[in-house]
């Protein structure tokens, strides 16, 4: 486990959602900037622009270079805290009380409030396998075996290459509509997949568990595989 989690008892729920958006998008390697933030949290400029100057005043952002907004180490700490419990959530959710997968991501909003240290550790010691959550992203303060460079998006393959679905990044979390049109697709991660086809527009047709599935290019761009011949 990471050090020891802050107390997050005190911090306001639009604080939470904006750190948890800043550290998520340095994990997928994005520039981190507050029109990159409004987009991921489907908010207007003005709104972003006095969150982040309350962020930066309490000491969890700072404002670098050409408006690059870089988490501080007390920050990074409670954004790591924030994402850990809601992932954790997510697992407890799916594995232990059976919520459907395309559901958890809106439920885990109100359990990663309430969880505290102790409960992170006893749904941690029921893991097995990767340690992520069920759309396959790295719980923090675990190690992983699997790296950003290991992968691939789907809307970089070309017809006839395969792999199995590994990670799902956040945006296609955010709604709830397409995680239900994965998930009556099988399009879940462990998922093997095959590109039959790409279309001009970006469009790619897969094949998995006997059915073929179309994808557009923004989902295909969502959708990160393990390469057939490199682990999958």
């Amino acid at each position: 486990m990471p050090q020891p989690s802050p107390d997050l008892r005190d911090l306001n729920p639009a604080s939470k959602e904006y750190l948890e958006a800043v550290y998520e998008l340095e994990e997928e390697g994005q520039r981190i900037l507050q029109a990159r933030i409004g987009e991921r949290l489907g908010l207007a400029p003005a709104t972003v622009s006095e969150a982040v100057k309350r962020l930066a005043n309490e000491g969890y952002v700072s404002v670098e270079g050409a408006r690059d907004i870089v988490l501080t180490e007390n920050g990074r700490l409670v954004a790591e805290t924030l994402v850990r419990r809601h992932r954790l959530a997510e697992r407890m959710l799916v594995d232990i009380l059976g919520i459907p997968w395309h559901m958890c991501h809106e439920q885990a909003e109100d359990w990663e409030k309430v969880m505290t240290a102790d409960v992170e550790e006893a749904i941690l010691s029921k893991l097995s396998g990767e340690p992520t959550c069920p759309h396959g992203n790295p719980i923090p303060g675990t190690h992983s075996a699997i790296t950003w460079s290991d992968l691939k998006s789907v809307a970089s393959m070309a017809a006839g290459e395969s792999g199995r679905l590994t990670r799902l990044l956040e945006d296609v979390e955010l709604d709830h509509d397409v995680l239900r049109y994965l998930e009556d697709h099988a399009l879940m991660p462990g998922v093997d997949l095959e590109v039959m086809e790409v279309a001009p527009d970006g469009t790619r047709t897969l094949e998995l568990e006997g059915q073929r599935v179309a994808l557009g290019q923004r989902l295909a761009d969502n959708l990160w595989v393990m390469p057939s011949g490199d682990g999958a």
